[in-house]
This record gives C-alpha cells, structure tokens and sequence, in this order.
C-alpha cells in the first residue's frame, strides 16, 4: 500500500510547498510591513499627543508664574526663588516643544516644520513676559532694598515705628498696575498663542488619527485582498487538477477510457502527477488494445483449430471413403480370383484393376507422406536443369492414356511462347517434383471436365535484367471450381469429394512445392474474366535464369 511521505521537510522541499512557503513569507512580510508602518503612525500620534500636552502645560505654567508674580508684587512673599524656577521651567517647556526630548518621563519629538511659526509667535510673546518680569521685578527688588536699608539706618536713629512704616513697599494700587500690565501684556498672550497652537496640533493630530485609521482600513483590505488571492491561488493549483484527476478517474470508473487530464507544464508535483495519470491512462488503453488483440488471436486460433478440427474430421471421413473404394474391388476380386476357374483374359482384367487401386492407395499413402515431410521441414529438392516443355510433353502424353481410359471426350493443346525464338525453356528445378504438380493439375482438369478441351500454356516473362520467370497455365471447359472451396483452394483437406473424390492434400502439396522453388501457384474460374468461358485455370510461375 502507497503512504505519503511522513517527513515534513520533504513536503516543503517540493515545487508546490516551496510556493506556498513563499506565499506564507510573503504574506508574513505583508503583515509585518502593515503593522511597522501603523505602529509608526501611532508613535507620530503619541508624540503628538505629548506635543499637545507639553503645549497645552504653558498656560499651567503661565497661571502658576502669574500667580508667583502677584504674591510677590502684593507683600505676600519676598522670596523670588519661586518665580525664577516658574520663568526657569516655562522656558524648558517652550524650548522642549520645539526641539524636542524628555520633560517630565514625557518623550518628544521635534515640532513639525509646519507649526514653525506658531512656536516663534509664543517664544515671542514668552521674551516678551520674560522681559517685563524681570524688569519689573529687579525694579521691584531694588526699591525693597533701598526701603530695607533706609530702616536699619533709621534704627539707630529714630524710634521703632518710624521705621516700620518707612520700609513699607510700593503702594497697594501701583503693585495691582504692574500685576494688570504683566497679565495683560505677557501672560495673557503667552496662553493665547499656546492655546493657538494646541488647537492646530489638535486639528493636525485628529488629521493623521484619520489617516491612521484609513491605513488602518487600506491594510485590513489588502491582507484580506492578499489573504484571499492566497486562498485562490491554493484552489487553482491544488483543488484545481485534483477535481479534474476525480473527475478523469469517475470518467474511467465508468468505462470511459478516452480522457485526459489537461495541466501546464510547470515543472511542478501536479503537473508531474497529470502527465503521470495520462501515461497511466494510456498505458490501460493499450493493455486494453493489446489484450483485445490477443483475445481476437485467440479467438482466431480458436476458430483456426475448430476448422482444422473439421477438416481433420473431414479427411478421416474422406480418407476412409478413399481407402474404402480401392480395398473392395481389390478384396473382391482377389477372392473372385481364387474361387474361379482359370481364364487368363478376365483375370488380366481383374488384375488391372487390382493393380490401378493399389496405385491409388499408393498415392493416398504418398500425399499423406509428404504432406508430413512438408510440415515437419523434411521435404527436400533435388534440383537439375532440363526443358520445362518437353517434360510437360510427356505428362501430356500419359494424361491422353488415361483420357481413353476414362472414355471422355476431352482435346489436349499445348501452347509454348519463347521470347528466345527457339522451342526450348530451360529451367532449374526438381523435375520429379515439378512433374507432380503438373501432373496433379491435369488430372484435376480431366477429373472436372466431361468434355471440352485441356489447354497448358507455357511462356516466359521478363523480370528484369538479370532474370525471366516461366509461366505455365492449365486452363479447362469443365466446371469450374466450387465457390466455397475457392478461398481455401491451396489448404490441407480442401475438397468436394461428394462430386469427383479426393483427399484434397494434392493441391496443398503443389503449392508447398512451387513455393519451395520460389515461385507462386493461383487458380480463378474462367467465367470471372468471361462470361462465355467455362471452367477453371491453374497457373503457376517459377523463376528462370539465363
């Protein structure tokens, strides 16, 4: 049983699991990008917030130092510490909000460009409080001073109370002036240019939170977009070839051998299993194709030994008829001749005859004979040179004896084309041999023919430079060759003894003999070339050389 490979890496090494790994690492790159490029508009949006707030931490540090101010201007505190930490920590402030760094555990970056001259305007407006401040308050420092120095005078001089009163500071009504004037022309401005800028760092900042939230959205929607092209992407590679292999293999499940699985040639595991399937397929068609040609051998050869079959049936019914009709006239007449008083005229006769089926059994044996050495490559050839034609004479002459015999009113012809002008056509072959196959078709003529005439017609044909061929034709008026027999004229067992008798073995054993020569052997009926024809023509042709 098959098993898929259980080791992982093998899988990943593959075409397609490097391209889905690639896919995965570039999907993961996708992801990561989005997430360096949101984070990064999300720390822009941190550090403007802090912008906003740093920004925003002018008007408390503005309040706070106005309100140091007024208690120092009032009498309430004589200690300026408080407002040089105040005008000392608003500055760090401003200057941070433009350069940026770290304030309070509070990290900024540089102020936009854009937001330039928002700054200047409150760095403006802070020299500006900054200058009144301390004008008015060295101003200030200085009198007290002077009033301090004029008591500790008037101490060793004068009573206590004089001096009391003569160090009191700058009247009620001149400090609430300086408070209204530092207000008004610092303070007041240095918030409202803050407050300007805070509102466009707020409008700025609510600017890029959209965008942030529209890369936010245009990420979302391309890693779903990527996500799902992935997903595709897995179904026409994978799903797609693997519906078409379950939809070939439910095709050939059915019987349906003519299919074929369509892919690029990628080179890939998908690809290779198509080409795979589709050799596979055609491997079944022509296992199939083969298998359906032997069974057709098979049944061939089955129908080849059924014939045989029938013709051996046939010859042993035949050949037990042809063994049959010499032994009881032999028999018969040999008991008639032991029985009988002596006369040597009948007894002539009946030896004749004794003799003439004894011949035939002779020749029954001698067909079954050869028809053996032919089958099992024992026939040989003893070939000489002699002329075809005047072998064919003699034949010609014995054939006239037996025609008398038979009491059949038959005429012989022999016809003899030379191309050489001379009566005479040399050939190389088996004479023994060729003289009965001559001999064989005469008497198949004789056999056919009640009356008419016998034609044997010699002549040679030009082959080529080298080399003629000698063709020989017996042609007779007698009646023909039967329609069924014709197709197997030249097979073992080929007879219609119902008509004339026969083993059906001599014209088997002819053309074994003329094919040995290297020559060919063919009958037709003469009625197929002309329809005022009668009878039957048997041809053979034997090579010649000069």
């Amino acid at each position: 049983m098959l098993e898929y490979p259980a080791d992982a890496f093998k899988l990943l090494r593959s075409k397609i699991g490097r391209r889905i790994v690639i896919l995965v690492f570039i999907q993961i790159f996708f992801i990561i990008i989005s997430l360096i490029i949101v984070s990064y508009y999300q720390s822009q949006m941190t550090y403007l917030g802090n912008s906003i707030n740093i920004a925003g931490k002018n008007r408390f540090l503005s309040s706070n130092l106005m309100y140091d101010t007024a208690e120092f201007f009032l009498g309430n505190s004589s200690d300026i510490s408080n407002i040089n930490s105040g005008i000392k920590e608003l500055e760090t402030n401003i200057l941070t909000l433009k350069q940026g760094g770290e304030i309070s555990d509070i990290e900024l970056k540089p102020l936009p460009e854009e937001f330039s001259n928002d700054w200047d305007n409150i760095y403006q407006k802070w020299n500006g409080l900054k200058t009144t401040l301390t004008n008015n308050i060295l101003k200030e420092s200085q009198i007290r001073s002077s009033m301090v120095t004029k008591v500790v005078a008037s101490e060793t001089s004068a009573p206590s109370s004089l001096s009391l009163s003569s160090s009191a500071p700058s009247s009620e009504l001149e400090m609430n002036n300086i408070i209204k004037t530092i207000k008004e022309r610092g303070v007041t401005p240095l918030v409202n240019s803050s407050n300007v800028l805070v509102t466009k760092l707020g409008e700025y900042a609510k600017d890029k939170s959209q965008y942030s939230i529209f890369l936010q959205i245009l990420f979302a929607v391309l890693n779903i977009g990527v996500t799902t092209a992935f997903i595709l992407y897995i179904i026409r590679k994978l799903l797609k070839p693997i519906f078409a292999l379950t939809n070939a293999t439910s095709q050939i499940k059915s019987g349906n051998l003519n299919v074929e699985v369509k892919s690029k040639d990628n080179g890939d595991e998908l690809s290779f299993l198509s080409e795979s399937f589709n050799s596979m397929v055609t491997s079944i068609k022509n296992y199939i194709k083969k298998q359906n040609q032997l069974t057709k051998q098979l049944e061939k050869a089955n129908e080849e030994l059924k014939y045989r079959d029938q013709l051996k049936d046939e010859f042993i019914q035949v050949a037990a008829h042809e063994l049959k009709t010499p032994l009881q006239p032999i028999l018969g007449l040999c008991e008639l001749l032991r029985d009988r008083k002596t006369d040597i005229v009948k007894d002539e006769e009946i030896l004749d005859v004794i003799i003439r089926n004894s011949k035939r059994l002779m020749k029954l044996a001698e067909d079954i004979l050869n028809v053996a050495r032919i089958e099992s490559g024992s026939f040989f050839l003893n070939k000489e040179r002699f002329d075809i034609g005047e072998l064919i004479t003699e034949i010609m002459n014995d054939i006239e004896e037996k025609i008398v015999e038979n009491k059949k009113n038959i005429k012989l012809f022999f016809e003899l084309y030379n191309g050489n002008n001379n009566n005479k056509i040399i050939v190389e072959a088996d004479k023994n041999r060729l003289s009965q196959v001559i001999s064989n078709l005469l008497n198949n003529a004789i056999k056919f023919t009640d009356e008419g005439s016998i034609t044997v017609i010699v002549g040679t044909k030009k082959i080529n430079n080298n080399s003629n061929k000698v063709i020989v034709s017996i042609k007779d008026t007698g009646t023909g060759i039967d329609s069924e027999i014709l197709p197997k004229l030249f097979t073992k067992f080929a007879t219609t003894s119902s008509i004339a008798g026969g083993t059906g073995l001599g014209l088997f054993i002819s053309k074994s003999i003329i094919e040995m020569h290297g020559g060919t052997i063919w009958a037709f009926n003469n009625d197929d070339e002309n329809k005022d024809d009668r009878g039957s023509t048997f041809t053979f042709s034997l090579p010649v050389k000069e």
